[in-house]
Parts: structure tokens; C-alpha cells; sequence
């Protein structure tokens, strides 16, 4: 049971805007909660004019919910990013209720493809390929989604996005289970009436300090070309501060090679809201170069 609990708390590292929040207010069932983070990072690009690009970044985000009675709470989130010189972006706008059958939500939120492809994004930067087209990624307005976990191995979710595009309405399903001695399954499907399509398999498993991942993907871009993609996760904790993770990566559209790369990463918390990390992305598709991002992230 302790390895199934550490292979959810991995993912809901991830996965969780939340995680670092602080408790604003709390009175008579209703919670509001305040985080965000303030991260720095530079891009260091191995070119001929070995150019430096600013990649910081600040998030802010509030989530409250709201008793309502012994089977319903009501619950709302948005997250805003700011980079600089541009204008604030909203990520996250969605509200909802949760039942003893579910949670029921509509907003700009994450489709269900999101929680199979999370189990190997698990890098500061350098990983997250497998939300190939928009209608199986993160951050989708007019997105209704479902999510239950069933049991405590099994949680479902189910999307559709309603498209301001016409005809590009899009479902997604997907389950994910994970057994009591470290071992996550999960898969995934998502079709629009674009003609696309995407189907993604993962699993995971977690030993002590070690977690190892790896998800497939596979579907049509639109109406005459396929895709295919895999990405690889590796990350052992050394000590309680100090970790690396390694990242492969490799993805094909049409029969021609849009990721190739390999990444490591070496991270060092000094606590739950500071850290520092480097990391090192070979890439090898031709014409493309390596890139090396070092950072400092502080989560409130």
C-alpha cells in the first residue's frame, strides 16, 4: 500500500495546481485557497550565436469549495500566468460540483487524455509530448469533464469540448488503475469530428526512491496522415532534497520525425517551496539544436 500511495503522490506532484496552496479562509464549510509560484529560467541554446532566451515565468492561482450539504460541495479554480513582457494568460477557469457519483465541471480545464499523459511529464522542462493535438491536451475552454475515482485503484474521467472552430467538437475518456505494490495502468482516447484522433497507453511503477514511466501514443493528425509517439520517465529521489530525472522522448507524424531527444535533469529541493534545477536536452533530429535550461522556482 505504501508503493501505491507513493505512485499517487508522484502524479499528483504533477498534476496538483494546488499542492503548495495556503489556506485563506475557512468557516462554515467553505475554504478558500491561494498559491502560485515565481520561477526563473534561462535557456541556453548550443548554436552558432549560442543565443540566451528568458523562459520565467509567475503563476497565481485560487481554488475554493463550498459545503452545500452531506452529498454535495460546489468548488471553483483559476490560475493566471504571467511572462515577461507579455500579458497576463489564463490557464485554468472552471467551476463545479462534486457528489457521491463524481465531480462535474465545465471551464477551461484539463481534458481526460491528461491523467495517462501526466505519468511520464514529470520534468521541469524538457517533457510533456504526448498532448499531440488540442483536443487531448491541458487548458481546453468550453470543456466539460467528468472525473470519479470509483474505487481506491480506480479513477475515471470523461470530457467533451465543445470547439469555437466548427465541426471540431471533441470526447475524451480515460481510466487509470493502480495496484497496492506500485504499479499504475492507465489509457486514454480522444476523437473530434476533425478527423483526428489519439489513443495513449501508460504505466508506471514505483520502487522505494525510484519511479519509472512510460507512455505510448498513436492516431490520426487529420483525415490522410498518422502519428505515433512515445516518451520515457526515470526519476530517483538520492536523498529527501536531491533528485534526478531522466526524459526519452521520440514522436513521428506522417512518416517523418517531429521529436528525437534525450534529457536529463538534476533537481534540488530545499524544501516544499523552493528549488533549483538544470537540465540538459540532446536533441537529434536534424537541423535541430541541444538545449541546456537552468532555473530557480519558488511555489507559495
Amino acid at each position: 500500500m505504501k508503493k501505491t500511495l507513493l505512485a499517487t503522490a508522484i502524479l499528483a506532484s504533477v498534476v496538483s495546481a494546488t499542492a503548495n496552496s495556503a489556506t485563506v479562509y475557512d468557516k462554515d464549510g467553505t475554504t478558500l485557497k491561494v498559491g502560485g509560484r515565481a520561477e526563473v529560467r534561462a535557456e541556453f541554446i548550443d548554436n552558432d550565436e549560442g543565443s540566451i532566451t528568458d523562459e520565467s515565468r509567475a503563476r497565481i492561482n485560487f481554488g475554493g469549495e463550498t459545503k452545500i450539504s452531506e452529498s454535495l460541495t460546489g468548488f471553483g479554480f483559476m490560475e493566471y500566468e504571467i511572462k515577461p513582457g507579455e500579458e497576463a494568460k489564463n490557464r485554468y477557469l472552471f467551476a463545479g460540483f462534486a457528489t457521491e457519483f463524481g465531480k462535474f465541471s465545465y471551464g477551461r480545464q484539463d481534458t481526460a487524455n491528461v491523467q495517462v499523459s501526466d505519468m511520464t511529464d514529470i520534468a521541469s522542462y524538457h517533457s510533456g509530448i504526448q498532448q499531440v493535438f488540442d483536443a487531448s491536451s491541458d487548458k481546453e475552454d468550453n470543456t466539460f469533464l467528468y472525473s470519479n475515482k470509483l474505487t481506491d485503484q480506480l479513477t475515471l474521467q470523461a470530457n467533451y469540448t465543445a470547439s469555437d472552430v466548427d465541426d471540431s467538437d471533441s470526447y475524451a475518456v480515460s481510466g487509470l488503475y493502480e495496484f497496492d505494490f506500485g504499479l499504475v495502468l492507465a489509457a486514454s482516447y480522444t476523437d473530434t469530428e476533425a478527423d483526428q484522433n489519439q489513443a495513449t497507453l501508460g504505466a508506471a511503477y514505483t520502487l522505494d526512491n525510484l519511479y519509472v514511466a512510460v507512455t505510448y501514443a498513436l492516431g490520426d493528425i487529420d483525415a490522410d496522415n498518422d502519428f505515433r509517439s512515445i516518451e520515457a520517465a526515470v526519476q530517483y529521489k538520492f536523498t529527501k532534497e536531491f533528485r534526478m530525472i531522466g526524459i526519452i522522448g521520440q514522436a513521428e507524424e506522417a512518416d517523418v520525425d517531429t521529436e528525437d531527444f534525450y534529457a536529463i535533469e538534476a533537481q534540488y529541493r530545499f524544501n516544499k517551496s523552493i528549488r533549483t534545477y538544470v537540465s540538459y536536452a540532446l536533441n537529434n533530429l536534424d537541423d535541430s539544436d541541444d538545449s541546456l535550461i537552468a532555473g530557480i522556482r519558488y511555489n507559495f
